[in-house]
């Protein structure tokens, strides 16, 4: 099964990937952690990427699409995590897919409001210290999602792929709802 995680940043969705990764044996594919490995071996892509991502910009399709069209060839239970993040990048991916002959099982939205965003963002920094939770990267960030991601949803409920999931609560609730979800 190849499943897309998509909702706004800090909805808990690279939590819950990792979570269920070990409980179920899906392969996590999440961009950022992808992203953020070039960047720490200071390859020329993260060094190109880390240009856009530090000011919490998202990283070019063709770039994120070149970091992952291998790995999803080769994957039969995968979990997406952090892409698509825009509705080419969407339609890119499906294009993708469906050359090597497979599609996107299920894409599940983690539905949250705005200001409990906030505040797991602000503790996310002071425990991680990521420069793209700081306060003016983080409204940077909602306003791209807004205007870039949210879209990728309505994109995907055209194609009766999206299930909705409340990302409110404790990690092992959304989990619960989320295993439940994707059942």
């Amino acid at each position: 099964m190849r499943i897309v995680f998509l909702g706004p940043p800090g909805a808990g969705k690279g939590t819950q990937a990792t979570m269920l990764t070990e409980q179920l044996g899906y392969q996590h594919l999440s961009t950022g952690d992808m992203i953020r490995d070039e960047m720490d071996r200071g390859t020329e892509l993260g060094q190109f990427a880390k240009t856009f991502y530090d000011k919490g910009d998202l990283v070019p399709d063709g770039t994120v699409i070149d970091m992952i069209k291998f790995r999803l060839a080769d994957a039969e239970n995968v979990i997406l995590d952090g892409f698509p993040r825009t509705v080419v990048q969407a339609a890119s991916l499906d294009d993708e897919l469906s050359k090597i002959g497979v599609s996107l099982d299920r894409v599940v939205f983690f539905r949250v409001d705005v200001e409990e965003l906030i505040d797991r963002l602000e503790k996310r920094r002071e425990i991680e210290g990521r420069v793209d939770d700081e306060p003016e990267a983080i409204r940077h960030r909602m306003n791209v999602y807004n205007r870039e991601t949210a879209p990728v949803v309505d994109y995907y409920r055209d194609n009766d792929r999206v299930t909705e999931i409340d990302a409110l609560g404790t990690i092992d609730n959304v989990r619960g709802r989320l295993i439940e979800a994707i059942e």
